[in-house]
């Protein structure tokens, strides 16, 4: 079976012919980790003034993990335009997310407005120890990278992980006939299964495993894979420790690590983007989360209690307790919830915030508008919602900044092919005879048994009965209305991805994205049955579908980031107290949609505020300061600020807005004018 997965098959650097001169990617496959990095070499080489290549980490295994920088700010230690930080395949499962980030690299470099004003960071290959897995055979899906993991806590590493046991070159799974298994067979298709569900007498007959053997004779098969993290799940927010690929802590790898230390470095990261499994574009960020809190009902330590003057027996809201801590903050310090969470010991937030969220389903109607245009709004499953200790809760939460995300692609959603009646007692009862018969027997048939019917009842015999005058629609109704309700139907267990893979594999990939279960005998567990899914067949299209794909997603991107924050003076007045003292108010304005900062960036306070700086020969400040810090302004809207300065004859005053994630501005403000200029 050496045709399996044909778009799966090993590529040969040499193939690309990118080295020697920039050649557009056609975007017709996909591309090795090697092959990605060439591009990004190339791509920096042919554009030595607007692009810089920064390498930030090496993986485990060797592999170069690069930011690509394109924009206007290249060489300059002293950043103007705010960034938009762009991360790709953190999982390594993910070809097309990688492609998705050259693509926009390629998009950027084409149009020079498109950097003219705003910064790129584009790490297009964030996890190419596990990425190198979908050009190698045996063909297995795995996020960990190449570091040594002891996964089942012996004294070996990386001893017994799953292999091709048939030599198809492809690692699947198996399934066992076993008393004490608790899959079944599904109905409707031989290939899937389904838990057996003991309430309803089923009882399982198979056990699943990997496609493996028990080489350290410990009972488990398959257990201790080569390799050890899964960079996806090491960054900070709700990072879990002792899980089988979270690392020993967040950034302890250094492909985390090294984004990690690259943001730090750059405060004017302004929003975030990340190609990976979820799609924060199309569905808005779950809430719903268990906290380690109730904002609402806060228990005050009893020692924290007597110098707030509380009562510990009872709770308080975040509000009550913000309004007992602020007189006791040092003069000039702004007292925030973050500041006061952590000084309870509260823990983290898990949450969006309304305000946020406001933002996210504005957006995701007019993605969905813009799916529909580009003809790629079909119907599919539903996206995943980030994991803890991901890229995109830690940029949200930690950094505060507008945080996108986008899938590329998903399998489709599988229609329910079963027949619905559409008929209820109430609409059977004003219903005529004709009418009734029009019906048809197969519909008639559903609709009795989705209201209970005994199986004695039949289509047909009531059929005979309208028709012979014997009985009518309404006379019906009032018999099925006083029979009891039938149980609720429990779900069914069968993982809607797989039926969805199925139907997909059927449909366009010639059958060949699922290998049907075959026999083989297995040292140890005796007869067994090798199959399953196809690795990447569920979130790899075939080539043919990339570049479509790509050309009606990724510049949404675009239109996310000319959403950003851009403060600008709008206007000042100044007016005369006499004795050369004037009352200056000044207006700051947010040009753009979004807000500056998030509402997150506001209770966390990581995003640097915007700074009014005002300066001029013969000024002196009575009230207010020469440099004035700019905490938060909403999109579209703007603040005010005041001083009262004394004013030599002749002297003007220039204002500088600086703010390193919403551009900044500068104007001149004329007192014998009365305005800025």
């Amino acid at each position: 079976m050496k045709t399996f997965h044909r778009w799966a098959q090993p590529l040969l650097l040499a193939s690309l012919g990118l080295v020697a001169a920039e050649t557009p990617l056609a975007f017709d496959r996909y591309h090795t980790p090697q092959e990605i990095q060439a591009a990004m070499k190339t791509l920096a080489a042919a554009h030595p003034g607007r692009t810089a290549l920064h390498l930030i980490a090496k993986s485990p295994g060797g592999g170069e993990i690069t930011v690509l920088e394109i924009g206007p700010d290249i060489g300059r230690k002293a950043r103007q335009a705010p960034a938009v930080l762009v991360v790709a395949n953190l999982e390594g499962v993910l070809p097309l997310t990688s492609e998705g980030a050259l693509f926009l690299a390629q998009a950027i470099l084409k149009d020079p407005s498109k950097s003219q004003h705003l910064t790129w960071y584009i790490l297009p290959t964030t996890n190419p120890d596990a990425a190198w897995r979908y050009f190698r055979q045996p063909l297995g899906s795995s996020e960990r990278n190449a570091q040594p993991w002891n996964e089942d806590m012996d004294d070996r590493v990386d001893e017994d992980g799953p292999e091709d046991l048939d030599g198809n070159g492809v690692i699947t799974g198996m399934r066992v006939k076993d008393p004490a298994g608790e899959w079944i067979v599904a109905e409707g298709d031989k290939r899937l299964l389904r838990k057996a569900n003991p309430v309803k007498g089923e009882k399982g007959m198979f056990k699943l495993y990997p496609e493996a053997l028990d080489k350290d004779s410990d009972g488990q098969y398959g257990e201790d894979p080569a390799g050890g993290v899964n960079p996806a799940i090491n960054f900070p927010h709700l990072w879990k420790p002792f899980t089988a690929t979270g690392g020993r802590w967040a950034g302890s790898t250094p492909e985390t690590f090294g984004i990690l230390q690259f943001v730090a470095a750059h405060p004017e990261i302004a929003m975030s983007f990340s190609f990976d499994a979820t799609n924060l574009c199309l569905q808005p960020p779950a809430g719903g989360r268990q906290g380690t809190f109730d904002p609402n009902a806060i228990r005050i330590p009893e020692d924290t209690a007597k110098r707030f003057g509380a009562d510990p027996t009872r709770t308080y809201s975040m509000k009550e307790i913000m309004d007992m801590a602020r007189p006791m903050a040092p003069p000039g310090m702004e007292m925030t919830e973050a500041m006061v969470a952590s000084f309870l010991g509260l823990g983290a937030i898990v949450n969006p915030l309304e305000a946020d969220l406001k933002h996210y389903k504005e957006l995701s109607d007019k993605f969905k508008e813009f799916l529909k245009a580009s003809k790629l709004d079909g119907k599919r499953l539903e996206p995943a919602q980030p994991k803890d200790g991901s890229f995109s809760l830690w940029s949200y939460y930690h950094l505060g900044i507008p945080t996108f995300s986008m899938d590329l692609w998903t399998l489709p959603e599988v229609k329910d092919e079963k027949e619905k009646s559409r008929i209820t007692a109430e609409g059977l009862e004003a219903m005529t005879s004709e009418t009734f018969l029009a019906l048809g027997e197969p519909k008639i048939t559903a609709f009795l048994k989705e209201v209970g019917a005994p199986e004695t009842i039949k289509a047909s015999f009531l059929m005979e009965g309208v028709k012979a005058g014997r009985m009518n629609p309404k006379q019906m109704a009032g018999m099925l209305k006083s029979l009891p309700k039938p149980p609720a139907q429990e779900p069914l267990t069968v993982d809607p991805r797989a039926k969805a893979l199925l139907a997909w594999s059927d449909k366009e990939l010639q059958a060949k994205g699922f290998a049907e279960w075959k026999a083989f005998k297995h040292p140890q567990l005796g007869e067994v049955e090798i199959g399953g899914a196809m690795p990447y067949a569920d979130t790899t299209p075939p080539p043919a579908m990339i570049k479509p794909l790509l050309e009606g997603q990724v510049p949404w991107v675009f239109t996310l980031a000319a959403k950003l924050p851009r403060l600008k003076i709008l206007k000042s007045e100044v007016k005369a107290k006499g004795s050369g003292v004037y009352a200056l108010d000044l207006w700051v304005e947010n040009t753009g949609y979004l807000p500056v900062p998030t509402a997150m960036g506001r209770k966390n306070l990581p995003v640097p505020p915007a700074i009014l700086l005002l300066g001029g020969k013969g000024v002196e400040f009575l009230q207010g300061r020469s440099r004035t810090p700019i905490n938060a302004v909403e999109g579209g809207s703007s603040v005010k600020l005041q001083w009262l300065v004394r004013v030599s004859p002749g002297s003007n005053l220039d204002a500088k807005l600086e703010s390193p994630t919403a551009w900044g501005d500068a104007a001149t403000i004329n007192f014998a004018m009365g305005e800025s200029k």
